[in-house]
């Protein structure tokens, strides 16, 4: 006759368990050692790369004069006419008085199949409309957010929209540098012509003007909303860089 015995239940003990969590926690902890900070370095390079990229989208834009923006007479300056770069820089820096006619730098897809605009540019392919094929081309632009050109650009823009202000760094009487006390404003003059008169041989710059560029994450791109919104209600720059510009 044959005795059936009870299968006897196997399983972990105790120790077993413990051994077990404590080996699965050291794997985390040197995972955590080695990966994490990893990550924080890539991520910290691809910010610093963006940063970057920016910032020489605006120092190209402030170093060119197009076609559109080129005074007529090519003797007086003003507000979206210029002679020369350092007019641009100069009326820039007084547009950032207020977010609404400040800087913006983005990119977008520009539709090579259409007309050419007045400044060399092409339009924006609108981005609701998926378009394969060659006949795009990804734009960077930097130009003031009321430019009758771009304005409707940035609404079609692709990736991030930084909104730029320019404050001017001045002398104090103690020849210090420090930031002006508000953006949009240039101490000793009102136009390019009378600022550069100003500046006499005895000053090592000439007629450059310093100034802090504070780049702000425009969200949503959308020129409207920031129509009668003051820059304190902007938030905080995401990143900022000490520029000139010579005349």
């Amino acid at each position: 006759m044959n005795i059936l015995h009870p299968r006897k239940a196997k399983g972990f003990t105790l120790m077993e368990t413990l051994l077990a969590v404590a080996l699965i926690g050291m794997l985390i902890s040197i995972f955590l050692t080695v990966f994490v900070p990893a990550r924080g370095m890539v991520q910290k390079a691809l910010t610093k790369q963006e940063s970057d990229r920016v910032i020489s989208i605006l120092r190209a834009e402030l170093n060119t004069v197009r076609e559109s923006e080129r005074s007529k007479d090519n003797k007086a300056s003003s507000p979206g006419s210029y002679t020369c770069p350092f007019d641009k820089g100069f009326y820039w820096i007084l547009a950032s008085t207020k977010p609404s006619t400040s800087v913006v730098v983005f990119s977008y897809r520009a539709d090579t199949k259409a007309s050419v605009r007045a400044d060399g540019s092409y339009p924006p392919i609108p981005i609701t409309e998926s378009r394969p094929g060659g006949d795009t081309q990804l734009v960077s632009m930097a130009c003031t957010m009321d430019n009758p050109i771009h304005k409707k650009d940035i609404m079609h823009a692709v990736g991030p929209v930084f909104l730029v202000k320019l404050t001017q760094i001045e002398p104090d009487h103690t020849g210090v540098y420090r930031l002006a006390k508000a953006p949009g404003i240039v101490s000793k003059a009102s136009s390019p012509q009378k600022y550069f008169s100003s500046e006499d041989s005895s000053n090592p710059w000439g007629g450059a003007i310093f100034f802090r560029a504070d780049f702000y994450l425009m969200v949503p791109p959308n020129p409207a909303r920031y129509k009668n919104r003051p820059w304190s209600r902007v938030g905080r720059p995401i990143f900022s860089t000490n520029m000139s510009i010579r005349r």
